[in-house]
């Protein structure tokens, strides 16, 4: 049988992103709805007249029988709806980022413990075909050992929200709401993929938040970190105040190197030079439908298969550790050792 879920917060990631990937996926179906914006249910109705469609989180998740909750609001109020999900024995799917405290995580990991209930970030970017075609090279050895990451992300000005304008209504440049600027909008994306790439857990970070363009705003428009590990090293910068849109990546290992330039591979080895181009840049679009289908289908094989539960909550714990970290880094002006996170979220 399908596992039934419900989508907390309605927006556009949830209706051009999620939504697709569930209609592809027979282990699921999307039952209920929840969202405190009064547009979202004409919205819903539209959409998916079949769903049944709440205004209260509490309401749905005691009048509805859903084995899951999708969350999908803004990242200020993540915690709080992944407890209250956990609280009623719900396995959770949440968008990154997971959480923004360490405290939050810590009591995520034992409530999901308590009530062995999977909690599961969505990190769709690892199943973009150039970045899977990325894995594949380093797994096949083509560059030796990863010893260098260069991963750079260029925007032209703040993410925009569904359904506002600019930067003077949108929820992305609220501290209370989004939690950081474009460090939480494309960091915690870049730390599990350059964690997956090294191949190990990162020891200490140095990093540096700053407005280079939108001085008005009370979040950073710019990020600039180093990451440290035992063999390796990664330089990560981000912003939003460049001149075009872009995402480029240079991996060097030991015996050649990798560089990711946005809908192109290009390979330098010793078994030879080559070049390899994608249909879709990593730039383009904001919602890639196409990568949640993966999403999904590990969320639940987490679900059903215990030996692979808690996976993908300990590399989200690593993200939070390190974005939590160059927080503090850039405040204190210095290399930070970065925290391991607690082990294990149950199921």
């Amino acid at each position: 049988m399908p596992l039934k879920g419900a989508i907390i917060g309605f927006g556009n990631i949830a209706v051009n992103g999620h939504l697709p990937g569930y209609s592809r996926n027979s282990d699921t179906v999307i039952t209920a709805v929840m969202d405190v914006m009064p547009q979202a249910a004409e919205k819903c109705l539209a959409i998916m007249p079949e769903a049944a469609f709440y205004s209260d989180m509490d309401k749905l998740l005691s009048m509805e029988e859903v084995d899951f909750v999708d969350i999908a609001t803004p990242p200020g109020t993540h915690a709080s709806n992944i407890l209250k999900a956990l609280d009623h024995g719900r396995h959770v799917l949440c968008e990154k980022p997971l959480v923004l405290k360490g405290s939050d995580y810590e009591a995520i990991a034992s409530l999901s413990r308590e009530k062995a209930c999977v909690v599961h970030t969505v990190h769709n970017w690892q199943y973009a075909p150039i970045f899977k075609e990325t894995d594949r090279l380093l797994a096949s050895d083509a560059v030796g050992k990863v010893r260098k990451i260069e991963y750079t992300v260029i925007r032209t000005r703040p993410s925009i929200a569904a359904g506002e304008t600019g930067v003077d209504d949108n929820w992305r440049i609220d501290p209370d709401m989004a939690g950081g600027g474009i460090l939480v909008d494309h960091g915690w994306h870049a730390f599990y993929m350059i964690n997956k790439w090294v191949g190990q857990n990162p020891l200490w970070v140095e990093c540096s938040l700053e407005n280079r363009k939108y001085t008005d705003i009370p979040l950073e428009d710019t990020a600039e970190a180093l990451v440290g590990y035992e063999n390796a090293e990664a330089r990560l910068f981000f912003t939003w105040a460049g001149d075009d849109r872009s995402n480029r990546v240079r991996i060097q290992g030991e015996k050649g190197s990798i560089l990711v330039d946005d809908d192109t591979i290009m390979l330098e080895a010793p078994r030879g030079s080559r070049e390899i181009q994608f249909p879709e840049a990593l730039s383009q679009g904001s919602h890639h439908p196409e990568w949640y289908g993966e999403v999904i289908e590990n969320f639940v094989s987490e679900i059903r298969d215990p030996e692979r539960a808690a996976r993908n909550f300990i590399e989200a714990g690593w993200c939070q550790a390190m974005m939590e970290t160059c927080g503090v880094s850039s405040t204190e002006g210095c290399r930070k050792t970065i925290t391991p996170p607690s082990t294990g979220s149950a199921a």
